[in-house]
């Protein structure tokens, strides 16, 4: 759960991985959510990670694409919306992502785990 509008309130986005899409859920601030938003996005979207990925301070998405062997990234607009997707080639069927400061340059970096091949991608943020 991330700020999505800039409201202080904690948004919620689920990953639905036979409909190959997410669901955006607006806080309402009092535990309950609205009536979810869905965004189409590629093959088995199986996990779904939040940060501030371009610096731009507003909250982006990376989802993991099972069948699609990518991370999609998708900036975060700040008002519950979301830009264009950009696509990042990974090992055969990521399926989990953590983040993490990896080479320690003060910006947020992806490490997934691709189940088909018992590897893990690293992916260094180049953002400015």
């Amino acid at each position: 759960m991330r700020d999505f509008h800039g409201n202080g309130k904690q948004d919620l986005v689920v990953v639905n991985v036979s409909s190959n899409n997410f669901s955006f859920l607006t806080s309402n601030g009092d535990g309950t959510f609205g009536a979810a938003d869905t965004y189409p996005t590629g093959v088995f979207p199986f996990s779904v990670v939040a940060a501030d990925f371009d610096r731009d301070g507003k909250a982006d998405l990376a989802l993991a694409m099972s069948m699609d062997n990518k991370i999609a990234v998708i900036p975060g607009n700040g008002n519950g919306s979301f830009g264009q997707e950009i696509d990042f080639q990974v090992g055969p069927e990521p399926h989990f992502v953590v983040l993490g400061d990896f080479n320690r340059d003060g910006k947020v970096d992806m490490a997934v785990a691709n189940s088909a091949s018992n590897t893990i991608s690293v992916l260094i943020n180049n953002s400015r």
